[in-house]
């Protein structure tokens, strides 16, 4: 019912492959054709997480991880998440980017509304120009995003973390309840990005750490 490849190294070729039926049962991990393992008992099984041990000695750990927005596979190799696995993080880091672009897309073509349609009702909701230019600051967001720096996902925190408390606050004040879907659609947005700035860090630590290796006698 599903698959996926992975690489074992950043820029490498996809030896590794991982199958499995409905409810994640029959998970089977193959190395280069070659079958390391059959992990039955389903999700509940590879929530506990399993291990094997690769021929040159390093350690492969498959978990199955759960949020509220999401469930995924947890690959490591010898602790350090696989190039492209869920938790890699440049992996993190170009979903965060994706979602301001599309985020930046909306709003820009949200504030383009009133000028090609001469509707007052855009206004009415609060779509104008202030649209557009949110899109505008978001897009450059995702840019710096993608780029790996760390201020960028922390400052699109910031701006979703206010402009969520002005549009909550504005519908409270006029005795409207705020749709669930949009709360729950705003916590999905804040998770996103609070795993890129985990993910700008930790890309930081790394690069720091290899500057200090070579710099060794």
């Amino acid at each position: 019912m599903g698959s996926k490849r992975l690489a074992l190294e950043v820029g490498g070729p996809q030896r590794l492959e991982m199958s499995w039926g409905m409810f994640w049962r029959k998970f089977r991990v193959t190395l280069d054709g070659e079958e390391l393992g059959v992990v039955d008992g389903g999700a509940a099984r590879l929530k506990q997480g399993v291990e094997f041990r690769l021929s040159d000695g390093s350690a492969l750990n498959i978990q199955l991880r759960q949020t509220l927005s999401n469930v995924y596979l947890h690959v490591t190799r010898d602790g350090v998440p696989l190039p492209g696995s869920s938790t890699d993080p440049e992996q993190r880091i170009k979903v965060a980017a994706h979602l301001l672009y599309f985020l930046a897309a909306l709003n820009t073509m949200m504030g383009c509304m009133p000028v090609f349609t001469a509707d007052d009702v855009w206004e009415g909701i609060g779509v104008g120009m202030a649209s557009g230019l949110f899109g505008l600051v978001v897009a450059v967001l995702g840019y710096f995003t993608f780029q790996g720096a760390r201020a960028a996902p922390i400052l699109a925190i910031t701006l979703y973390v206010l402009d969520s408390l002005v549009t909550f606050g504005d519908a409270m004040a006029d005795g409207k309840t705020p749709k669930i879907y949009g709360m729950l659609f705003r916590i999905y947005i804040l998770v996103v990005f609070f795993q890129a700035v985990q993910a700008a860090f930790e890309l930081h630590r790394r690069g720091s750490a290899e500057a200090r290796v070579s710099l060794q006698p």
